[in-house]
């Protein structure tokens, strides 16, 4: 099978056909095209990630849109950006979950502990990256103050957020969940700078409220 993407137009007709239900084919016929065109994307943007999650993200991404076709808006983005979308945030949900099974708790109110986390978290240190927050010799504190911050965020904020832990530098899956994929790149760029610097300085307040 191929991991390429159709056309847009073969796109819209599959989606139109699912959901008039004039084709009892049609989502197979998607499937065999998407499923494995989203295991190469997830794989290639999140090499990191243990491969069966990949599979299963694609999966559920599939099913999720299946179940509830009419979700998704033909003039925002193409079917297969849309199941991109939905399967990336399918796989950092599961990435997420694992990594809170992992993650003890620590108490995040001492002193030493909040005065590190507060110069981490500034959004003027040049050093600052969140994605070394996930490494395995992350400190523990960290690990839960990432955990309790995500906790505060909005859906769409929080995939934002899970792409900057992950590292993710393209501007483009960041595009995706702010659906402004379809405006021009540097408007993209503009926009998603915004929104990182927004969420930096909202963890920076966080790890300062927690310092009280």
């Amino acid at each position: 099978m191929s991991a390429s993407e159709p056309s847009r137009p073969w796109q819209t007709q599959k989606h139109q056909e699912i959901i008039s239900q004039s084709n009892p084919t049609a989502f197979a016929q998607l499937a065999e095209l998407a499923l494995p065109h989203l295991i190469t994307f997830l794989r290639q943007e999140f090499r990191q990630i243990e491969p069966h999650l990949h599979e299963t993200a694609a999966i559920d991404s599939l099913l999720t849109y299946h179940q509830a076709p009419q979700k998704y808006d033909p003039e925002k983005l193409s079917l297969f950006a849309y199941l991109r979308m939905a399967a990336r945030h399918d796989l950092l949900n599961a990435v997420d979950k694992n990594n809170r099974r992992k993650r003890p708790l620590v108490n995040i109110e001492e002193p030493a502990i909040n005065a590190q986390l507060i110069a981490n978290a500034n959004p003027d240190n040049d050093e600052f990256s969140l994605a070394e927050w996930l490494g395995n010799d992350a400190d523990l504190a960290e690990q839960t103050l990432l955990r309790d911050f995500e906790s505060t965020l909005t859906s769409t904020d929080r995939q934002f957020f899970l792409l900057m832990l992950n590292g993710v530098r393209d501007t483009e899956p960041y595009a995706e969940i702010l659906q402004i994929s379809h405006t021009p790149i540097a408007d993209q760029r503009r926009e998603v700078k915004r929104a990182k610097d927004r969420l930096t300085k909202s963890l920076s307040r966080f790890a300062n409220r927690h310092q009280k």
